[in-house]
Parts: structure tokens; sequence; C-alpha cells
């Protein structure tokens, strides 16, 4: 073909480099139209489609801190998780301010495990939802649920419709546990404690929480950060946005 030896290897070189990243056509067409109907999606249903998408990356916080960017960019509305309204995975939400609404996961947050979640989730199902800390210590599964994962849910801002003071639920989280367990103890053993609490039926075992004070906007960010993987209601810098 008249090429000599080093242009005939050149441009085997070159071919052989676009081999790694080039598609022949019918490869190409396939992911042309995946990414149209994935672009309809967002444009056209961008609550199911952040929904799902999330979904997908539940647990790659740095993924989820894009999502959460993108869609408030977009003004697609994401709420944080909450235990009576959130289930294990992002789900939509109808609002009545609001069309649709994005929730965020119970099971999206660190060291929460999505089994626990579900199991918190199918207690709220069949049961209806928790009316207190108490009501929630007395009902839960304790073998199930560590004070690990309850100072995670707390620091999220998932019991801020039962106690607004995070950093009380935090540091009482051992307290919530002891009750859980007695309980639960009461339950299996089909009576209640020597006044009737923890029984099917009877009073509910009281929870005294720390009467901390609430925590700062700072430690609210943090412990956000921490729970989230990511800064989700405020972000350090927010407070200087205005400064030019």
């Amino acid at each position: 073909n008249g090429l000599k030896s080093e242009q005939a290897n050149e441009l085997f070189d070159l071919i052989d480099k676009f081999a790694g990243y080039g598609f022949n056509k019918s490869h190409a067409a396939a992911y042309a139209l995946l990414a149209y109907q994935t672009a309809w999606l967002k444009a056209h249903h961008p609550h199911e489609f952040y929904a799902a998408s999330m979904c997908f990356d539940m647990h790659q916080s740095d993924k989820l801190s894009i999502f959460v960017d993108d869609m408030k960019r977009l003004g697609v509305t994401v709420l944080a998780p909450a235990i009576n309204k959130s289930r294990p995975n992002f789900s939509v939400e109808e609002q009545a301010n609001a069309p649709l609404v994005v929730r965020y996961a119970l099971a999206g947050l660190k060291n929460v495990g999505e089994k626990a979640m579900q199991s918190l989730v199918t207690e709220r199902s069949q049961k209806g939802p928790f009316s207190s800390i108490e009501d929630l210590a007395n009902r839960i599964d304790p073998h199930g649920l560590n004070k690990r994962q309850l100072e995670s849910l707390a620091s999220a801002g998932a019991f801020d419709e039962l106690e607004p003071n995070r950093a009380a639920i935090y540091d009482g989280a051992d307290m919530i546990l002891s009750v859980a367990n007695s309980a639960a103890d009461a339950r299996e053993s089909g009576q209640g404690g020597l006044f009737g609490e923890g029984s099917a039926g009877g009073e509910m075992q009281a929870i005294r929480l720390p009467a901390n004070s609430n925590w700062s906007l700072s430690e609210i960010m943090v412990h956000e950060r921490d729970a989230f993987g990511f800064y989700f209601s405020a972000h350090p810098v927010s407070q200087f946005q205005a400064v030019t």
C-alpha cells in the first residue's frame, strides 16, 4: 500500500489507542438513547429521577452530596430524614405547600444500616407513627438498634418532630436504649414491671433526657456532616456568600 513501516506502525498505534474508548455505531446509538431517556426523566420528572438515582448510590456519600447540591441548584426540594416520614430508601412525597419533594432516606445516613431502618419503618407502618421519644423507645427492637445508630439519626435531625433538641437525644441515647431493653424484656415475658410499665397496653416508661442546651448552628453542621457524610442543611461558608 506504499506506506513505510514507521508510518504503518504509527497508524496502528493510533487505532489501538482509539479502541480503548471508541464505540461502534450500534454501541454508540444505545448509549445515546439511554442518555436521552435519562435527560428526559430529569427534565420532566426530576423528583422521581433524583430519588431513584440516590437509591442506586445510597452508600456513596460523595455522590449523594452531588445530587443534593444539584437539586438545590435546580429548585428541587429535598427534606431531611424524619422518623415518621422517611423510608429506608429515598422517596418522593406530596406536600401541601409543594407538589412534590424528595425525602432523604433513613438508610442513606452513615452508621445506621438498612435492616435496622427497615425494622423501624415496619413498626411505624403496622402500629402507627411514633408519638414521642418514649413511644419510640417502648416500641423499637433494641437488639437491632444501637447507640451509634441513634446518635447518627439524632445528628441528622430524624427525631426533630419528636424532640427538637438534638443534643438531648444524642446524649440520651444510652437512656433510650435502656428503656427499649426494659420494654422488650417485658414484652417477651408477657408481663409488665412492678408498676405495669412496658407491658402491652400498660404505661410507657418515661425518659428523662439530659437537660442539655441545643447545639449551635456550627455544631449542627458538624454533626450533620458526620451523619450524612457532607454538609446538608447549611455549609460553613454560607454565611460569607454576601461578602464581596
